[in-house]
């Protein structure tokens, strides 16, 4: 395995340089538009993303549960391309038929807005099955480098447009959608993934463990954007355009821990159960101390920041901002618990947890948002997150006889890693100790 201090770095270079060309994007946009139209232009983006998420039917997933079996990776990473993109582009017809039903309620954008947005939903499934596959046959770089060359491609023509005064909510979603090519032909040209002839028996086998988990997979989508939906229809537009940047800037401290989650996956895969489980809680535990210091780092600069450099119509978004990034925090850290119970190919450790969540994210965000509109919203987000962590533990804990204490970080871990990086160590020791 190469090595783990090189991936890392790598990984952390990449997803910071996509989140700040993503940071500089939002900027540019919301400079150029005021919270209503932002809110309408990422109301349209929205509803690609859900095709993805809604259409996908859970392959990577499904490729996930499948690699352990050697003599299959090389047909399912040759799948990977032209699978996703039949299936994204059944999801993006399936999208726009909703569209034209949905039409006139809810605060929905215009149906040419939104068959612009759908356009990118094939490539961005595409993209979903190919980083999936660049991840697991570590090449993690690969993965990370394809959506910061989407993010510099969607930075740049953003700048174009504006300083040519042609930078409207259209011209945001056509570069949006042009991004997800960008990234799927990087992963390609850089030996991220190879595309080959597809194998359909394999594709059928891989479609149909999908399915079985893709309840909780949608469900896990929508409790991430359902609020944004609940919001557009009970609130309007500029609370949308508010709120989504305060989600845009919260995940700024994923960066470490979702580059540590990616470098260190294919570790859980190199053990048996009990070995899988020792290295998912050790994994917990670095990922919630990197997490702790990602959040505090991101409400203080957010809070000082958002103002001076989105100006006083996106202010309230710093109070967002601080509710939302301990639910944030939480998902991310639990992404080796999830990964583990994905081993059992069971809905009931996979489904049930996310719709349960869903359910409470529902349930609150229809109660909160009347009342405190988009703070309403982000305080019923980390409750349905900090829910759907909570049960996945329960499980993880009864299924591997892990208590739930060894997922908490202690003074041991924190040294380690000080000392790691004091004396410039590139492996943490992930799988090393109980």
């Amino acid at each position: 395995m190469a090595d783990s201090r090189l991936q890392f770095v790598r990984m952390v270079a990449a997803r910071a340089g996509a989140l700040v060309m993503g940071v500089v994007a939002s900027v540019i946009i919301a400079r150029a538009l005021p919270p209503e139209a932002r809110g309408t232009y990422y109301m349209a983006v929205t509803v690609g993303t859900a095709a993805m998420a809604l259409g996908h039917l859970s392959i990577e997933q499904a490729q996930t549960a499948l690699w352990s079996d050697k003599g299959r990776r090389a047909s399912l990473e040759g799948n990977s391309v032209p699978l996703g993109l039949m299936i994204g582009a059944g999801a993006a017809l399936a999208a726009m038929a909703a569209a034209v039903v949905f039409q006139g309620h809810g605060n929905m954008p215009d149906l040419w807005l939104l068959a612009t947005a759908c356009v990118g939903v094939p490539l961005g499934v595409g993209v979903l099955y190919s980083s999936n596959i660049a991840v697991l046959r570590d090449r993690p770089h690969v993965a990370g480098l394809a959506p910061l060359a989407g993010a510099v491609v969607q930075c740049t023509c953003l700048v174009a447009l504006g300083l040519t005064g042609h930078l409207t909510v259209y011209t945001v979603v056509v570069v949006w959608s042009v991004s997800f090519g960008v990234s799927l032909v990087v992963l390609v040209g850089r030996g991220g993934v190879t595309v080959s002839r597809p194998r359909l028996g394999l594709a059928k086998t891989t479609c149909a463990k999908g399915l079985r988990l893709h309840a909780g997979s949608a469900a896990s989508y929508l409790l991430l954007r359902s609020d944004v939906f609940l919001l557009n229809a009970l609130a309007g537009p500029r609370d949308v355009g508010i709120y989504t940047l305060a989600v845009t800037l919260a995940e700024l401290s994923r960066i470490g821990v979702d580059a540590f989650a990616q470098v260190t996956l294919p570790r859980q895969f190199d053990h048996d159960m009990e070995g899988s489980a020792a290295v998912a809680a050790r994994m917990v535990r670095l990922m919630v101390i990197l997490g702790a210091v990602s959040v505090v780092t991101t409400v203080i600069a957010v809070s000082a920041l958002i103002t001076p450099v989105y100006g006083h119509a996106y202010a309230e978004a710093a109070a967002l901002v601080a509710w939302l990034v301990p639910g944030i925090l939480l998902l991310s850290a639990g992404r080796p618990v999830a990964t583990f119970l994905l081993r059992f190919r069971s809905a009931r450790f996979v489904v049930l947890p996310s719709l349960l969540a869903l359910g409470v994210n529902i349930g609150l965000n229809t109660m909160l948002i009347p009342l405190w509109g988009a703070a309403g919203c982000a305080i019923a987000s980390t409750a349905a997150y900090a829910t759907l962590v909570v049960l996945q533990v329960a499980h993880f804990a009864r299924i591997s006889g892990t208590p739930w204490r060894r997922l908490l970080p202690t003074s041991a871990d924190t040294s380690r890693i000080t000392s790691s990086l004091r004396r410039g160590r590139g492996d943490l020791d992930v799988g090393r100790s109980r």
